[in-house]
């Protein structure tokens, strides 16, 4: 099976090595609902996409490597498309994993926490069953990765780099870049953009 854990990030911050999140990085917004998550699983987290689908390598943001519009922006009493321009495009690796450990979470409710703390409100208990399912074990949550009834996500407090299966990149010189720095199975990978 392939593996079926995976993070994305900047090629900048890639380290062979074990990463822990850094809340100074964190969009300012999403900080409120991160630090909810880290009082209900008890450390910050690192955000893991769980399954083998195109579905699931979305969720990382691997896609943004390729994403044109990036937005809409209000200009002059009308809404405009932002688009990047040459240049301007981020640089982002993709890790793959066969095993992590962590939280399971149901990524298609985990809006009802972010959007719960971007606006001041609690999360209400029935809300955080719907979030965490916690009579769901580990093999359903597995399950409903691989059969696509659920997007999954796992959150983790640290990450070994170093432990990943695969590593994908926008082009060779970055795979030659992460080749230095001592990665190895990595494959130079395209992945379709969706539209917002």
């Amino acid at each position: 099976m392939p593996p079926m854990y995976h993070h994305c990030l900047p090629v900048s911050q890639v380290r062979c090595d074990t990463i822990r999140p850094d809340r100074s990085l964190s969009s300012p917004e999403f900080l409120a609902a991160y630090e909810w998550l880290e009082q209900e699983v008890g450390f910050f987290p690192i955000f893991i996409a769980v399954g083998i689908s195109d579905d699931v390598i979305q969720m990382t943001g691997y896609a943004d490597n390729w994403r044109i519009l990036t937005g809409y922006e209000e200009r002059d009493g009308s809404w405009a498309k932002n688009y990047r321009k040459r240049g301007e495009f981020p640089s982002l690796a993709l890790f793959s994993f066969s095993q992590i450990e962590g939280v399971f979470m149901d990524y298609q409710a985990w809006h009802i926490a972010l959007n719960a703390c971007l606006n001041g409100h609690s999360v209400s208990p029935y809300e955080r069953r719907m979030i965490f399912k916690p009579s769901w074990p580990a093999g359903r949550w597995v399950r409903a990765a691989l059969h696509g009834t659920h997007l999954v996500q796992l959150v983790t407090p640290t990450l070994a780099l170093s432990d990943a299966v695969g590593v994908r990149v926008r082009n060779t010189s970055v795979m030659h870049h992460l080749s230095a720095l001592g990665f190895s199975n990595i494959s130079v990978a395209r992945i379709p953009v969706t539209s917002w």
